[in-house]
């Protein structure tokens, strides 16, 4: 054997260490793979036999944030990287009840697991390692970050019983970009929830459109005659919220949303609102 020979054989057994597997119940089975994300995480999967088909999942790892890196729904440049993978690798998501987004394959053929098992990976550790770059000023993305968790904390705590849906779009197809901070469904009506903030009048500003643009398009979608409410939730305890710098873009908001913005510091009225 050659000393090149030699020296992948090394590469090929160091490769081999790095896999591992344990059970997870009687029908799923977790594998370590060797691929990682740029937060030096490396990716697990799960493989699940069920009803004749082969599943293989990121087990809503990806969307839990244990790559240590947080998938920003309300990123556009980082969706558009992330829409790209999942067209690119085909892969499909799915839902479970506390909201949390799960990403998998399925094949009905055993011998094709292994082709979906790297597929999977790439897709994971891609995605993960996108969410880490910084597309926006350090300060904001924190601002947008933290209110985020408060007043999701807040409307899972209070609203469970609906299973709100965080950062959800209307649906799967035409209006898969159309996202909403928080989507709320009731006897089949929907209620819309944006979450408006920013560290600077400028980037409350430019939150207030966003939220302005998604209520207009919901407005004249095909889902418009189940829309109960198009509701604000804004952030008056940000530095950003100068009401002299953001009252006129506040109140169109408002007329189109057809509905008196609710401050953070008054969120309890949302009970009335959607009870």
């Amino acid at each position: 054997m050659s000393k090149l020979e030699n020296i992948f054989q090394n590469v090929s057994s160091c490769f081999d260490q790095l896999w591992s597997w344990k059970m997870r119940g009687a029908n799923t089975m977790e594998i370590s793979t060797p691929y990682s994300t740029t937060t030096s995480k490396f990716v697990s999967l799960f493989v699940t036999e069920r009803d004749g088909n082969f599943i293989v999942s990121d087990g809503g790892l990806l969307n839990a944030g244990a790559y240590e890196s947080e998938i920003d729904y309300e990123n556009q440049c980082l969706l558009k990287i992330l829409y790209h993978y999942e067209a690119f690798y085909e892969v499909k998501k799915t839902q479970d009840k506390k909201g949390l987004k799960h990403y998998y394959k399925i094949t009905p053929k055993e011998n094709l697991i292994p082709n979906l098992i790297y597929e999977m990976a790439q897709f994971v550790s891609m995605c993960a390692s996108a969410a880490t770059v910084q597309f926006e000023d350090p300060k904001e993305a924190e601002e947008k970050k933290t209110f985020r968790k408060k007043a999701t904390a807040y409307l899972h705590s209070n609203f469970q019983k609906f299973r709100p849906k965080f950062g959800a779009a209307l649906d799967k197809g035409d209006y898969r970009s159309v996202r909403f901070s928080a989507l709320i469904e009731r006897r089949n009506r929907l209620s819309l929830i944006n979450f408006v903030t920013g560290s600077t009048p400028a980037n409350f500003r430019n939150s207030i459109a966003r939220a302005n643009m998604n209520f207009e398009i919901a407005a004249t979608s095909k889902y418009k005659g189940v829309i109960d409410h198009k509701i604000v939730l804004l952030n008056n305890q940000a530095d950003g919220f100068v009401m002299n710098q953001i009252q006129r873009q506040l109140q169109v908001l408002e007329e189109h949303s057809g509905e008196e913005a609710v401050n953070w510091s008054e969120r309890e009225r949302l009970l009335s609102i959607i009870d």
